[in-house]
């Protein structure tokens, strides 16, 4: 295998793993490290309500339990020397990445880089393969270009406004603040249709 294919391999593994931690629970939670965020509290309103959708709890077999360890003790390493399994965590629970490059104020391709940095890291210290990744730290970016362009008036430059704010469109009449004008030409043509 190369280096790249043991890259996404290990990658799948590692959220794999971090969903059967979570999926495992632990019947003596008080015991645990406040480090270990794989049991995650949701502190979301929308997730907390049940406004999302639902989700199928897992069943792991052994084997799956077996190499969670092994993805727990990585983690516990990484998280010691480098920090980042919170950003691997919510990754692994398919939190939206714009959610965690909101909270670590950065793009959503710096959150990508870094994971795969993590990643990385965890392959060269227990797998002895390099992977060359670029490092990406962008800072963020708005969701979309606004609709709309506003030009600011230039000093010492006032237009000319209508003091009265009336304006004519054609079909409708005048109308003023967004509401059609009445002059009062409307009753008047009211009272001379009964004489």
């Amino acid at each position: 295998m190369t280096p790249k294919q043991q890259h996404s391999a290990l990658k799948v593994a590692i959220k794999r793993g971090i969903v059967v931690l979570d999926a495992l629970g632990d019947a003596e939670l008080k015991f645990q490290s406040v480090s270990q965020v794989w049991n995650r509290a949701t502190a979301d309103a929308a997730l907390a309500y049940g406004y999302n959708e639902t989700r199928v709890r897992i069943v792991p077999t052994a084997r799956e339990i077996a190499q969670a360890e092994t993805v727990a003790d990585w983690l516990a390493w990484l998280g010691h020397h480098y920090g980042g399994v919170p950003r691997l965590v919510a990754w692994a629970h398919d939190d939206p990445i714009w959610r965690i490059a909101e909270r670590e104020h950065c793009s959503e391709r710096t959150i990508h880089n870094r994971i795969d940095r993590s990643v990385a890291l965890i392959l060269e210290h227990f797998g002895d393969a390099e992977v060359d990744l670029p490092v990406i730290d962008e800072r963020p970016q708005p969701a979309h270009l606004p609709n709309f362009v506003v030009e600011r008036p230039l000093a010492g430059v006032s237009p000319v406004v209508n003091p009265h704010g009336k304006v004519w469109i054609g079909g409708v009449g005048w109308m003023k603040d967004g509401r059609p004008w009445r002059d009062g030409r409307d009753k008047a043509a009211r009272y001379e249709g009964r004489r």
